[in-house]
């Protein structure tokens, strides 16, 4: 580990973090790490929004969200209309 934050320019608990997806990793070190493997073309995905899989689950989340909301307000509204026939 020594000798790769050494050179990627880094501490060793830096890179450690790096490794662990810590977001709070600057974008630089990212793409050195992915230019030291020859990986560093993947570095156009990282702000592909069909990769985030992050936005991904928090939109079907939302959705859910909306859709339990929209149930439950239908059924307030079945409720209320039923109480005003009866």
């Amino acid at each position: 580990m020594k000798t790769w934050a050494k050179r990627m320019g880094v501490s060793v608990p830096t890179l450690q973090r790096l490794e662990a997806g810590d977001p709070s990793v600057g974008i630089g070190i990212v793409a050195t790490a992915l230019w030291l493997i020859k990986r560093d073309g993947e570095l156009r995905n990282l702000a592909a929004p069909e990769h985030d899989q992050g936005a991904i689950e928090m939109d079907v989340r939302e959705a859910v969200e909306l859709g339990r909301a929209r149930a439950q307000a239908a059924a307030e509204s079945r409720v209320r209309t039923n109480r005003a026939k009866g």
